[in-house]
């Protein structure tokens, strides 16, 4: 049987020193840093994984829109032109101009706007102009180029060719702690169906 005063000494041996407190909370408070710190990481990580996976649409969508448009399109002309004139260059140019059907007055035209390096999409079915931005950013000139079947420059009016785009893209990636840049280039090669 315990006396009364045996357990009392039992207890004041179960006790924490100063000491030990203080050390069990400065483990505790590195812990809580390290989780906070991931925590951080994380969200930085998440952020920058979000505006990449943005881009990454974006291009996408106006990669599928300049195609299927090339793909239906009954001819295709490569030049340069903006929302009001349009050279035919038959090679290299800043502009595209589909003919959906072949009434030569109903077209879409994608150009560069070099003003605001924006490419846009101009659609004339013979009653109004709609003009969308489809693409910004974009720091090449020429975008659009016809191509043969080894993607050497078409020189000539040969039957087949292709159409090759590429966009050259600098997006600003994240402001934090400086701001960076992040460039990245989409690169294509399209054939009208009706070759």
């Amino acid at each position: 049987m315990k006396t009364l005063r045996a357990i009392s000494s039992q207890k004041q041996r179960s006790a924490f020193t100063i000491a030990e407190l203080l050390l069990s909370l400065t483990i505790f408070l590195v812990c809580v840093l390290g989780i906070v710190s991931l925590q951080v990481l994380g969200l930085r990580m998440n952020a920058i994984s979000a505006s990449k996976m943005e881009s990454t649409q974006a291009s996408l969508k106006t990669l599928n829109t300049v195609r299927d448009s090339v793909l239906a399109a009954s001819s295709v002309q490569v030049g340069n032109g903006d929302s009001n004139t349009f050279t035919v260059t038959g090679t290299i140019g800043n502009a595209l101009q589909v003919y959906p059907t072949t009434n030569s007055s109903n077209y879409l035209r994608f150009f560069l706007s070099t003003d605001d390096n924006k490419l846009y999409e101009l659609n004339d079915d013979n009653t109004n102009k709609v003009l969308t931005m489809i693409a910004p950013n974009v720091t090449n000139e020429s975008v659009f180029q016809t191509v043969d079947f080894q993607g050497n420059t078409s020189t000539s009016s040969r039957e087949h060719y292709a159409i090759k785009m590429m966009l050259q893209f600098s997006q600003l990636d994240y402001k934090v702690p400086t701001n960076k840049w992040e460039y990245y280039t989409l690169e294509t090669e399209m054939t009208p169906r009706t070759q």
